[in-house]
């Protein structure tokens, strides 16, 4: 089966009172943006990193594509894994080009293939090549700095993507900003994505799916409006303030309530991205000539929204009508 599979995995530290990962078992679907989610020390690092073989599992078996990454060579494993962490880790001394370089050297990459694929990298991570090849990490501000080490995660072209808490440390605004670069990457290029943080908010705007984890076990692992909606338990809905109904809309994408246009087609119709928040979708619909929203994706008409489809969205309905009397 593609994507990232864990079979009754768990980590034992030497001298630990408790396991750090206890009898884990996910599926992680190819091409998908699964996030591991929960408080300090819960276990969602530990579980990011067996996946690289940084650590490996006291029991149980993890595949990638099917294949047991413990009967692959660790370094040919990790060369079909990116990984981006917090303190990025660029090598001072080295060029942003060079830094992007560090893996297609190393397989053998001849010359121009390695300037066209750092060209075409800096510029999907939006920085000119022109002006960022020849700079070096310290001339770069820290959000330059994670776009990056980015690009240098994707520079063999990698089936999956580990990040661990990679905008932890950047401010608010340009982590924001940064968000939507990974998600328009996610979008373009489709990779298996295992994305670490302990900020929900985060987690929220970013996840196909989150695994929620507590004391090294995973108690719920399911789409944000199913968590929000369905909590699992208790702690889980606290984690998550899923009581709180109006704020759902601001953290769900559109399309987690998209309907298909139905050949209706797309008319003068107002647009949002499929990663736009259902809050902006309801603004527009509650003007008096907005029937519906349209729905695109990279540009194109790939369904609507309308007052009726948030009516109906199952226990997103109570907040649809608080919504309408606070917007």
């Amino acid at each position: 089966m593609s994507g990232i599979r864990f079979e009754n995995v768990s980590k034992q530290y030497a001298g630990a009172a408790a396991p750090a990962v206890f009898d884990v078992n996910l599926q992680i679907d190819e091409g998908s943006f699964v996030v591991l989610l929960g408080p300090s020390g819960c276990g969602k690092t530990t579980l990011l990193k067996m996946v690289n073989r940084l650590y490996e599992p006291t029991s149980g078996a993890i595949f990638l594509n099917g294949d047991d990454i413990r009967s692959l060579d660790v370094t040919a494993l990790r060369r079909r894994i990116g990984y981006v962490i917090q303190q990025v880790g660029l090598f001072p001394h080295m060029s942003v080009a060079k830094n992007i370089a560090v893996v297609p050297e190393l397989l053998g990459w001849d010359e121009a293939q390695i300037n066209r694929r750092v060209n075409e990298l800096l510029e999907l991570v939006n920085l000119a090549p022109g002006e960022f090849c020849s700079r070096y990490p310290a001339q770069l501000s820290g959000g330059q700095q994670q776009r990056v080490g980015l690009a240098r995660a994707l520079a063999a072209d990698p089936q999956v993507l580990l990040m661990d808490e990679p905008f932890g440390a950047i401010d608010a605004i340009t982590r924001t900003a940064l968000q939507d670069e990974v998600l328009r990457l996610q979008r373009r290029l489709k990779k298996t994505v295992l994305f670490v943080t302990h900020d929900v908010e985060e987690a929220l705007r970013l996840a196909d799916q989150i695994v929620v984890m507590r004391a090294g076990r995973v108690l719920q692992y399911d789409t944000p409006g199913k968590l929000l909606t369905h909590p699992a338990d208790e702690f889980v809905g606290e984690l998550l303030n899923s009581d709180d109904r109006v704020r759902q809309f601001s953290l769900l994408r559109v399309e987690s309530v998209m309907e298909p246009l139905a050949g209706q087609g797309e008319g003068d119709a107002p647009r949002l991205d499929v990663c736009d928040d259902l809050r902006r979708a309801l603004s527009l619909l509650l003007r008096p000539d907005v029937q519906r929203v349209i729905v695109q994706r990279d540009g194109a008409a790939v369904g609507q929204v309308t007052l009726d489809g948030l009516r109906s969205a199952g226990e997103l309905g109570e907040a649809w009508r608080i919504s309408c009397r606070t917007l």
